[in-house]
């Protein structure tokens, strides 16, 4: 396995819509189902579905895991942005692997720090590594146009698919996603829904998302903007 390459496939999403100014754009109820119900990474187009599995068993040791904080402000109400920083943990000892994020939709991809491998470097919307020890950890940050309204005037921040493939094969995922949101915006609901493998607890202005699972995961969290 050390002379494949292992692809991790971060969560943001890109969207493909006509106008710079997004967070105004629409996409219909019709397009959103449309992309739950299909394998590709874009809401506006169709293609066979994959399978997605929850696990509802206690993480194992030494599995791959990402932390994400996001930041939803009023510039992402206004322009559709937000800010975020993402750690991986428990990488794949591997010689060469990439961590693809959604292009054209992504500003300022850095890295923040790295252990425990050799060389790390941003080449576009890509992070590129080489030689993958044991017990490695990345973390990066960047700005992501990832939130947008919806016709009723509610706005969705849509993410995904976090997936980790090699060749065929999807691997467990663990995943804890923490949303901080303006104070003005008020949690409605998710999809997936809430269930084990997938757990969402809500403190003030704070989402905190758990979920273990094999597959590829889309996500979209709706939020009611209150006057």
């Amino acid at each position: 396995m050390n002379h494949h390459i292992l692809i991790y496939f971060a969560f943001i999403t890109s969207l493909i819509l006509p106008s710079a100014v997004f967070s105004k754009e629409f996409l219909s109820p019709e397009d959103l189902e449309r992309w739950f119900n299909s394998d590709d990474e874009y809401p506006t187009r169709t293609v066979n579905d994959g399978q997605l599995s929850f696990i509802n068993t206690r993480v194992k040791k030494g599995t791959f895991r990402s932390d994400i904080n996001i930041t939803i402000n009023q510039n992402s109400i206004d322009n559709g942005w937000v800010t975020l920083t993402q750690c991986y943990s428990n990488l794949d000892s591997i010689h060469r692997t990439a961590i693809i994020y959604r292009e054209k939709f992504i500003e300022n991809l850095s890295i923040i720090s790295s252990k425990n491998i050799k060389l790390a470097e941003v080449s576009g919307n890509k992070v590129l590594l080489q030689d993958v020890t044991n017990k490695a950890s990345l973390c990066v940050s960047l700005e992501s146009r990832t939130f947008y309204q919806n016709k009723d005037l509610s706005f969705s921040l849509v993410i995904g698919p976090y997936h980790r493939k090699f060749l065929d094969g999807y691997f467990p995922y663990h995943l804890n996603l923490n949303i901080h949101h303006d104070p003005k915006l008020k949690f409605k609901y998710s999809s997936p829904k809430p269930q084990p493998g997938f757990e969402i607890k809500q403190q003030s202005n704070l989402l905190l998302i758990y979920a273990l699972f094999e597959g590829r995961l889309k996500t979209e969290f709706r939020f009611a903007l209150e006057q």
